[in-house]
């Protein structure tokens, strides 16, 4: 039995109109576009719209993954999708300014004073309308915005319209053209009307002392970029609930003290690349605090009260400038921290580190699970030392380490290793970045794999670049590595010389060596 034309055109309707917005934007169905148009037209047949007929949560979810901009524009396609950016659980403003700024406070703004008003105005417009159509609470709020002075008023109206909405994620980014303008957060969040608040992100400003009188009791996360006079222990004071606090490119005094004791709830603190007097001492008496990231670009007198008062430290990311040895550093931090389970440690070596290994007496790391060793250095460093490290680690089961240099070169000989004496029963994945195959490289790998038991996987890279991010899911850092180029890789032929150098030397029979 044939089919009609208009049956069969019938048919492919539906399917047209789905496909039909994706062709326009690249001008090939403007066609069928037409055809489509007039055969409507001409028949008045209904075809069924089934991306508008889906629940409102699943539009707004598609929505939210939009630009607000973008999502506003959608009102326009019909009536079903006139109101339903107001309903978006996430929105985000930005100028096109705050995306010239993202490691700077100051830009040069490039908008002019008529667009800077239009812009608040639609912002203003924006809330009116969210405000007349009764709109659900939203649930993270985003601005991104190059400001003056006179514009404070705006952005206090438009936090007490959030608050009131009970946003739960707050970021305020305003880049500066000449000063930066005065913020208080007690001024902007009241208690009282900010119960949902509890993630606070603020860059750009100045920070007003708070007032531990007035707490901020709901706030559980703040993040800080860009901010002059940062007053840690007035922070700590006036948010009773916090359990994350990160710092970066902020205005710290020489001396920091993170306390409270058993009352403090604080269980992440970073603080990375802050300026002004240089940071010397950072005093730490936080008995709920599990992770520890700093990021500073000089040496670093880090003071405990007691060891006692971070006993539940588990994680501790130190990414610091150090002109001393490496292992006196380690050791230092395994004294006052021997309960931690992974750590990670990002050094730059000045030109005059010379390696002596461990001192006769080193604590033990008595819980260390993953150990990340990132190295950027200068000067000769011998890698056989990492095996006096993870001797002193009995439950070590993942180690990382990357030598990042721009010029290789050879150490002079190294010392051998004993294998015997200090079996490894947990270590299962060992993976060396900045792997070039000198002498001091072989002899640690061959130590490795004599005397790790039940090593499963053994990665060797010459690539060295890398980025490190911790994963608070999983619990530990991850290593991600960053595009290979043919000059970052051995050659097939060196790859089977490092294999047949390896070959047969390993202890566990399931491990996996890769040499890439």
């Amino acid at each position: 039995m044939s089919t009609s034309y208009d049956d069969k055109l019938g048919i492919w309707l539906p399917q047209l109109r789905l496909v039909f917005p994706l062709m326009v934007l690249t001008g090939l169905g403007l066609r069928i576009g037409t055809v489509v148009s007039s055969y409507l037209r001409l028949h008045k047949k209904e075809v069924e719209d089934r991306i508008s007929a889906m629940p409102n949560d699943i539009l707004c979810s598609i929505l939210s993954r939009l630009d607000t901009k973008d999502a506003v524009r959608t009102s326009i396609l019909c009536s079903r999708w006139s109101n339903l950016y107001h309903f978006l659980p996430n929105y985000s403003f930005s100028c096109p300014c705050s995306m010239e700024s993202a490691n700077s406070a100051f830009v040069q703004c490039s908008c002019t004073a008529e667009y800077k008003n239009e812009y608040l105005s639609a912002i203003d417009r924006f809330f009116q309308i969210h405000r007349r159509a009764g709109s659900e609470k939203i649930k993270s709020f985003r601005l991104s915005f190059c400001v003056k002075r006179d514009f404070t008023c705006h952005i206090e109206r438009w936090v007490h319209h959030l608050v009131g909405l009970g946003v739960e994620e707050l970021t305020l980014k305003l880049c500066y053209q000449s000063e930066p303008i005065n913020i208080s957060l007690q001024k902007l969040v009241c208690e009282a009307a900010a119960p949902g608040l509890t993630f606070l992100h603020l860059a750009s400003s100045n920070l007003e002392p708070l007032n531990p009188q007035q707490p901020l009791k709901y706030l559980k996360s703040i993040k800080l970029d860009f901010i002059d006079s940062v007053d840690v222990e007035s922070i700590l004071s006036s948010c009773p609930k916090l359990e994350s606090l990160w710092l970066e490119y902020c205005f710290l005094p020489s001396k920091v003290f993170v306390g409270g004791g058993k009352h403090l709830e604080l269980k992440s603190l970073t603080i990375i690349n802050c300026y002004g007097k240089e940071l010397e001492e950072i005093y730490l008496c936080a008995e709920n605090l599990r992770t520890l990231k700093l990021g500073l670009e000089s040496d670093l007198a880090l003071k405990f009260s007691h060891p006692s008062h971070v006993p539940k430290l588990q994680h501790v990311s130190l990414n610091v400038a150090y002109s001393g040895d490496l292992l006196h550093i380690i050791s230092w931090v395994a004294k006052d921290c021997s309960q931690v389970e992974s750590f990670c440690l990002d050094l730059w070596l000045g030109t005059s580190h010379v390696a002596y290994g461990l001192p006769r007496k080193v604590p033990t790391f008595s819980r260390l699970r993953q150990l990340d060793i990132l190295l950027e250095f200068n000067d000769l460093f011998y890698v056989t030392q990492i095996a006096d490290l993870i001797i002193h680690c009995p439950l070590l089961q993942i180690l990382h380490l990357v030598r990042r240099e721009i010029t290789p070169h050879r150490p002079h000989g190294a010392r051998s290793l004993s294998p015997r004496s200090h079996p490894h029963l947990h270590l299962k994945e060992v993976e060396l970045g900045g792997f070039y195959g000198f002498e001091d490289e072989i002899s640690l790998v061959l130590y490795i794999l004599k005397s790790a038991l039940a090593l499963e996987r053994m990665v060797l890279r010459r690539n060295s670049s890398c980025t490190t991010k911790f994963n608070k899911n999983k619990g530990y850092t991850e290593i991600s590595w960053l595009r290979e180029s043919r000059l970052s890789k051995f050659d097939k032929s060196k790859s089977q010389v490092l294999h047949q150098q390896l070959r047969g030397h390993a202890t566990s029979p399931t491990v996996q060596l890769v040499i890439i």
